[in-house]
């Protein structure tokens, strides 16, 4: 990975992507009625809307200490996966160096923290790892869902966008946001704010690592 061509010295490019939809200028959530829950008509969680405040303060963040960062849906448009992925493609064919953190948040009324990569041994896992265990630390508090087949921190899927991207892939889903004490972590300011120092933390340390 070190033979590649760098800027500013920078080891990664940082693909982040935000799942599903933000809402229209009115306040319409685009996803609607999916990636959402209504706890109560006062208490209504927006996936999209959630995924889109993390991204742009983690990639603020990362620009803020000179860590190349690119958002691969800067629109509150639903981009369908496969634009997705040709996105990232494209970003990749370019920058050999390019990683890719697809922010999400869960539902099916579980609770806690999965990072997801696409089956196999790859280098997302190791991607992954680094990240887990940087979330896993940073919230002792919280459930880490790990998967214990394989003896690392991730779990498998074929996601679209993990099974199709070229360059390592990785997407944590973070709470539970139709469970109700889930969805009260994630709406507290200070607990979001962790959530993205965490996810800082864990880059920084990637940008010292040759994986």
């Amino acid at each position: 990975m070190g033979s590649f061509s760098t800027i500013n010295g920078m080891k990664y490019t940082w693909c982040i992507d935000s799942g599903h939809s933000g809402n229209t200028q009115n306040g319409d959530y685009l996803t609607a009625p999916a990636k959402m829950f209504k706890h109560s008509p006062s208490e209504i969680f927006y996936e999209g809307v959630f995924n889109r405040q993390i991204k742009d303060a983690l990639i603020r963040d990362l620009w803020r200490h000179d860590i190349l960062a690119i958002d691969v849906c800067p629109t509150e448009l639903d981009l369908p996966l496969s634009v997705r992925v040709n996105i990232v493609n494209a970003i990749y064919a370019k920058y050999k160096n390019a990683v890719l953190i697809s922010l999400h948040s869960n539902a099916g009324r579980g609770t806690g923290i999965e990072i997801w990569t696409a089956r196999g041994q790859t280098r997302s896992d190791k991607f992954a790892t680094v990240i887990g265990e940087q979330v896993s630390r940073d919230f002792e508090d919280v459930v880490f869902r790990q998967d214990f087949m394989d003896g690392d921190m991730d779990k498998e899927a074929d996601f679209y966008i993990l099974k199709y991207t070229h360059c390592p892939a990785v997407l944590p889903e973070f709470m539970f946001y139709d469970n109700y004490d889930d969805f009260l972590k994630l709406e507290n300011p200070e607990f979001r704010a962790r959530y993205v120092k965490s996810l800082l933390t864990a880059i920084q340390k990637m940008e010292q690592m040759d994986i």
